[in-house]
């Protein structure tokens, strides 16, 4: 397990962006779930944590591509996915597992 943040920190309303194991990863809340994916478009390599989320829709910011945070699907092409992580929780933590 790694620690990528707290769940304060999300509730600020913007995502979060970590290294693990040399990965980036981008922390979501949506519905009041913390969700954990790659933190870079499997389309373009684009930087997820700068994207626009409305609602579980993720919106890639270099092409515009979308994503379900929540399932992984891409809108724009059903073989490309995000790839998500564990999520756990301990108190105000948010550690994930890849």
């Amino acid at each position: 397990m790694h620690k990528v943040g707290t769940k304060t920190d999300l509730a600020k309303g913007k995502p979060l962006s970590a290294v693990v194991e040399g990965q980036r990863i981008a922390v979501f809340l949506v519905k009041d779930e913390v969700v954990a994916t790659t933190g870079k478009c499997p389309h373009a390599g684009g930087p997820l944590h700068l994207g626009s989320l409305c609602g579980s829709t993720l919106i890639c910011p270099w092409h515009g591509w979308t994503y379900d945070v929540l399932s992984g699907a891409c809108e724009e092409d059903t073989t490309v996915t995000l790839t998500r992580y564990a999520v756990q929780i301990d108190g105000d933590d948010i550690y994930i597992t890849l």
